[in-house]
């Protein structure tokens, strides 16, 4: 017998949220405007359905919606009603709070003449019949969100793990942001600023496409870095090949078979393919395979070179590691993990290359080796550091 794969871990602060939600609307008085926040909160992302609905589940075993989204209505309906789900409790009734001149309305002149446990009956079943109908809404607005752009964001010094509809990973580095959209031709991701690691599930009808500014890497199961920053965009292949395409190049969402990955191509917004018979290069697009990199900036497109996989990635360890790399992509990395922000103060230190591996949250060791170099002075406050020359 096979067992069945663990689903994956929810962010402990959605869940949080799911549970502060959760209380609110079965202890507090929501308001209208307070419906509307929650409506803008589930609409965010597919994870705060799932999260809202495990909390649910907690408190009550609700039959769960079934793989292919398909809820029946009538049996959530006949299991809120069903006698094990009725908890009878001892009433010793409750005063009218209306006060005098607000009379009972018919209904609740009904409800009142029934014995106490009759109405009690009613009380705990129209609750679950009420848990019922929020898991069938979030049943179904779940079919609706794969077609909505969800963003995921994370702050100064926070990462966070992202498990997609169709079971693809996004770690999203400190101080990132992506956009996602499934449709049922493309599944679209966009890398707003920061940094991400993308794990693809395979699926060669859907391309995984991951847009950066000027670049678009194009992939149908595979696992690659993308990494953002102010003037370029470097993209490392971890497993399998992906297509990068650079500025003003279109994404072909079925390339041709000379890429062995499907059939005639099929380009967004009717921008015309490249052609996959000549050098990919010419026209703005390279493949990249496992353990090769290449950075895309506004020049034409250089081809991948070798790559240090665990460099690349080495941000999901804590770790920063520069090979030569300006000081201004040094400054950037520290300061997506430090709240305490790092200056560049002159602009001739931007280029002054830095090599070395550094823990990402201890930007001391940094400060220790530029105090070490001849010309550069480290000036440091509560507020923040300053680094400029001597």
């Amino acid at each position: 017998m096979n067992a069945k794969s663990p689903k994956p871990k929810l962010n402990r602060q959605i869940l949080d949220e799911a549970s502060d939600w959760f209380v609110d609307f079965r202890v507090g008085d929501v308001d209208s405007t307070a419906r509307e926040r929650f409506d803008l909160w589930l609409r965010q992302s597919p994870e705060h359905i799932r999260a809202y609905m495990e909390i649910a589940n907690t408190y009550v075993v609700l039959p769960g919606p079934s793989p292919t989204r398909k809820v029946d209505v009538q049996e959530l309906i006949a299991y809120a009603r069903s006698e094990g789900n009725v908890v009878p409790f001892d009433h010793t009734g409750r005063p009218n709070q209306r006060g005098e001149g607000h009379p009972l309305s018919s209904r609740e002149q009904r409800a009142a003449a029934k014995p106490a446990g009759e109405r009690s009956r009613m009380r705990v079943s129209r609750r679950f019949a009420f848990a019922a109908a929020a898991a069938l809404l979030v049943a179904t607005a779940s079919t609706w969100f794969i077609t909505q752009w969800n963003t995921y964001a994370t702050d100064i010094g926070e990462r966070r793990s992202i498990t997609l509809a169709d079971g693809s990973t996004i770690e999203l580095n400190a101080r990132s942001r992506v956009r996602v959209k499934f449709s049922k031709l493309e599944r679209d991701v966009e890398l707003v600023e920061g940094q991400a690691l993308f794990g693809v599930a395979h699926d060669a009808s859907r391309p995984f496409i991951v847009s950066a500014g000027n670049t678009a890497v194009r992939a149908v199961g595979t696992q690659f870095d993308v990494y953002r920053k102010r003037s370029s965009i470097t993209v490392t292949v971890v497993e399998g090949r992906v297509a990068v395409f650079g500025p003003a190049q279109p994404v072909a969402l079925n390339p041709s078979p000379t890429t062995g990955e499907g059939s005639a191509p099929r380009v967004r917004e009717g921008r015309a393919s490249p052609s996959y018979a000549e050098d990919p290069r010419s026209a703005g697009e390279v493949f990249v395979s496992a353990g090769e990199q290449v950075t895309v900036t506004e020049r034409p497109m250089p081809a991948p070179k070798r790559a240090n996989v665990a460099a690349a990635t080495a941000w999901t360890q804590h770790q920063l590691v520069f090979d030569g790399s300006p000081l201004s992509d040094v400054v950037d990395g520290f300061n997506r993990y430090n709240t305490r922000q790092i200056v560049i103060e002159d602009p001739a230190l931007d280029d002054f290359h830095v090599s070395g591996v550094y823990s990402s949250t201890d930007p001391a060791s940094l400060m220790r080796f530029l105090r070490q170099q001849p010309g550069i002075d480290v000036i440091e406050t509560d507020e923040g550091v300053r680094i400029t020359r001597k």
